[in-house]
């Protein structure tokens, strides 16, 4: 493979873990390039410059070479600095993170993803972040972009039969399928057939457009969480182990991410 050279790449970390005796393995999330694995050498020794900036959530500026699937980091920096989140912010942070990590496949770019995290970040990051319902919008919103960019875009403006989605009938939403009319079912006598989620056209239609109301978002979980399920594979995600040491202790617990 041709030896690459790239220089100020927008990015943000997405994970780092020891290598060798002062070295670092980052997994960056890229604006031109995808996911992108790196070899910081040095990296966590005393005198790295990249030291301070190996910092999650925050924008980074990133130059590496290298022409296989793991390039040799050459320049980091930050690119200005913003508030990490806290609390279930910070939870729901590393989730996306998670996702990322595991559903793209590094050097696959998806420049509207990225813009998508940069957004979905910065909301986290915001004070206001914590309000009730603020972080579960901003996950299900980077969710439908995420499977979107994946190929699997949730269906949300007609039925299996190509019929618009009304928003008082009620439908089931089947795996790569789409929304079926919960009454099409019954006519047929096909309740058994059918193993989806259940959901209103309404609640299909909010998520698309991002206005969920509060007594909607635990069925919007339920959804998201389905059609995600066969993108992450059988390994339970480590963020939810997180999210559920925040929610019992209201701190991050030594659960990592």
């Amino acid at each position: 493979m041709a030896q690459s050279k790239i220089e100020g790449q927008p990015a943000y970390l997405l994970h780092s873990r020891p290598y060798r005796d002062t070295s670092a393995l980052l997994e960056l999330w890229t604006l031109e390039f995808g996911r992108v694995g790196l070899v910081a050498r040095g990296a966590r020794g005393a005198r790295s410059p990249w030291r301070g900036a190996l910092n999650s959530f925050q924008p980074l500026q990133v130059a590496w070479s290298g022409g296989g699937d793991l390039k040799s980091l050459r320049g980091l920096e930050l690119d200005g600095m913003v508030e990490v989140p806290t609390g279930e912010p910070l939870a729901a942070a590393y989730y996306v993170n998670e996702l990322i990590l595991r559903t793209c496949q590094r050097l696959d770019a998806h420049p509207n993803l990225y813009l998508s995290y940069v957004t979905i970040m910065t909301a986290l990051a915001a004070s206001e972040a914590a309000e009730p319902g603020v972080v579960e919008r901003a996950l299900r919103a980077f969710e439908i972009d995420l499977l979107a960019e994946l190929g699997y875009g949730v269906i949300v403006d007609a039925d299996q039969s190509g019929a618009t989605v009304i928003p008082q009938a009620d439908y089931c939403y089947v795996q790569q399928q789409g929304p079926v009319s919960w009454q099409s079912i019954v006519a047929a006598g096909d309740e058994g057939n059918y193993s989806g989620i259940p959901v209103t056209g309404e609640l299909l239609i909010n998520l698309h457009s991002g206005r969920l109301d509060d007594d909607q978002l635990p069925a919007a979980k339920r959804l998201m969480r389905t059609l995600l399920q066969p993108h992450l594979g059988d390994k339970p995600l480590e963020s939810r182990r997180l999210w559920a040491a925040i929610s019992k202790t209201g701190k991050v617990g030594e659960t990592g991410h």
